[in-house]
């Protein structure tokens, strides 16, 4: 029997991606210079100790009110509203069978996390934390086709979700590199695990089944009713893909940040 329980899902939310561990494919590409002078919203720890009086949490949680707002200046896209142009769905065995993908993603959310720890040790390349989310809302255009848990799925439209009380783990493996104009020592994220927790989901499909109301009904009743079940199919390639995605913007952010401005 399929009941409503605690939701496993991502930050992101509908995020089914599915590469490899180790292979990133959203690296992003930018040429703006690094920053030259201290910001007032970057703090300063240190370099031999930087959680010491936990100021490294500080110093991340710090930068949370500038990238909601975007820092164009070092090519820094705005976290709030979080845009993603393309994830793909595939999953192809067990009760889950799902093929397609979902296009121009916005969440909304991000940027109201709470950073309940976060540690940074450059002796054995480690720099992990964890974020709690209040509330995060997702709308975007969707293309699926396949099967949950015995009933079929077809449709194209736009989805909404809400998500409530999620909680992510982030733990990766760094270097420190020099940057290729201005020499100075930048950060960089190797590797990148996720761990996610959400306490409560609402999802909507719209025109599933090419309009059939009464057939799209049962179906978003069964997504809330029975989230869980379908989320435990799809979650190692969830925490994959926000691995995926969230590796590549930490690292744009790293790579503009020199550690000279922030580890005195």
């Amino acid at each position: 029997m399929f009941h409503t329980a605690n939701w496993n899902l991502c930050v992101i939310g509908i995020i089914y991606l599915i590469p490899s561990a180790t292979a990133y494919t959203r690296e992003i590409v930018n040429d703006k210079p690094p920053l030259q002078e201290r910001p007032p919203w970057l703090q300063t720890c240190k370099r031999s100790n930087p959680n010491e009086n936990k100021c490294f949490r500080q110093l991340f949680e710090g930068c949370f009110p500038a990238l909601a707002a975007g820092i164009p200046e070092i090519g820094v896209k705005s976290f709030e509203p979080l845009n993603i142009d393309q994830v793909s769905v595939s999953k192809g065995s067990g009760n889950l069978v799902l093929s397609g993908g979902f296009q121009n993603l916005v969440i909304r959310g991000p940027s109201n996390a709470t950073v309940r720890r976060a540690s940074l040790d450059l002796a054995r390349r480690q720099l992990n934390f964890e974020l709690e989310l209040p509330r995060l809302r997702i709308r975007a255009k969707y293309n699926l086709k396949g099967n949950i848990l015995l009933l079929p799925l077809v449709g194209s439209g736009d989805v909404a979700m809400a998500l409530k009380n999620v909680h992510t783990a982030v733990y990766t493996k760094i270097s420190l590199h020099n940057e290729t104009v201005t020499g100075d020592e930048i950060i960089h994220i190797d590797e990148m695990k996720v761990n996610f927790q959400v306490g409560a989901m609402r999802i909507h499909l719209k025109n599933l089944f090419n309009g059939n109301e009464i057939l799209a009904a049962s179906i978003n009743a069964f997504l809330n009713q029975n989230g869980n079940e379908v989320i435990a199919e799809l979650r190692p390639d969830l925490e994959l893909g926000l691995a995926d995605i969230f590796h590549g913007l930490w690292n744009n952010v790293f790579s503009k940040m020199p550690t000279k401005l922030w580890l005195l």
